[in-house]
């Protein structure tokens, strides 16, 4: 396992080197990261050489501890991914299938959703234009009734006002006849 350790370090340092940069400044900060990598290399080399030499058992155990969040679980993940620990390696092959499954179906999922909210929208379209068409209606019948209620109030006026003057005209014969 220490080995194994070591070769990915050193693959991931022969990786970043394999980087081209042209600008000066580039070339120089990318130096000085692959500087830091290999004294950070050998001194995990040296310790690692002090584990295997300590070491009392054949597997290594590790124990992670920490406050709730701080993420200790997704740590333990990463090396189980990062080293193809076969269980792990198996459960993400199950699950990239379901994944796909999961995309298919929430994607037939969005489109009948889609096509429902389009006819829910273009039922509503039609019953909000009768509506419109009912509200214009009944406009056009309030307007005829408004004219034809004025003009009959206009009419018991003018009756009204007729009867007035005539009892006036009454009133006045009957004052001057006596």
């Amino acid at each position: 396992m220490y080995a194994d350790v070591a070769q990915s370090i050193a693959a991931a340092i022969a990786e970043i080197g394999g980087i081209e940069v042209e600008h000066p400044q580039g070339k120089q900060e990318l130096g000085a990261m692959m500087a830091r990598l290999q004294v950070i290399q050998a001194r995990f080399n040296q310790e690692l050489d002090l584990l295997g030499e300590q070491a009392e058992w054949d597997r290594f155990t590790m124990a992670f501890f920490g406050e709730t969040n701080a993420g200790k679980s997704t740590l333990i993940e990463s090396l189980r991914i990062l080293f193809r620990e076969d269980s792990r390696q198996q459960l993400l092959q199950a699950q990239g299938h379901d994944l796909d499954r999961y995309e298919q179906a929430l994607a037939d999922h969005a489109a009948t959703l889609r096509d429902g909210l389009g006819r829910l929208y273009a039922q509503y379209g039609a019953e909000l234009t009768e509506l419109h068409q009912r509200a214009e209606a009944l406009a056009r019948i309030l307007g005829r009734e408004d004219r034809a209620r004025r003009r009959r109030m206009q009419w018991r006026a003018a009756a009204l006002g007729a009867c007035a003057g005539a009892a006036l005209c009454a009133a006045v014969f009957w004052l001057l006849g006596r």
